[in-house]
């Protein structure tokens, strides 16, 4: 039988919000769980983006919590480390990183570069996985 329902945990882990300023998660903790993915939803952008106007999007991972350094492709089933939304035909996107990696903690990170002045919407999943304990409710 087909059951996603009982074997993944989602997390909304940054609520939609307007924003011309960089947006981190809160804390993702691994424990228990042997996959993640993180999901960055991203509605429709107020400004006009382009090359000097843009969202990088990525994410970071940590043993302990508190020093966190950018997740490389090493640790993502991606082939690259970020995602940069410079165009407004990228809008309206979702954009997904799976981990791989072996730290327990993550945090996922919208950076806006450039003059945003209207803002763009961003909200961030964690979707996390191949749980020690099942089901997953």
């Amino acid at each position: 039988m087909r059951d996603i329902y009982h074997n993944v945990k989602v997390n909304q882990v940054l609520s939609p919000v307007v924003s011309t300023t960089t947006k981190t998660s809160t804390a993702i903790d691994l424990k228990g769980f042997n996959s993640a993915m993180v999901a960055f939803a991203i509605g429709q952008t107020g400004d006009t983006l382009s090359g000097s106007i843009y969202w990088t999007l990525k994410i970071q991972h940590s043993e302990d919590n508190v020093d966190y350094t950018d997740v490389t492709t090493a640790d993502l089933h991606n082939s690259a480390a970020t995602s940069v939304v410079n165009s407004n035909s990228l809008d309206e996107t979702v954009y997904n990183f799976g981990y791989k990696g072996a730290k327990r903690y993550l945090k996922a990170v919208a950076t806006p570069t450039g003059s945003h002045s209207s803002g763009t919407p961003v909200a961030i999943i964690a979707v996390l996985g191949d749980a020690s304990y099942n089901p997953v409710i």
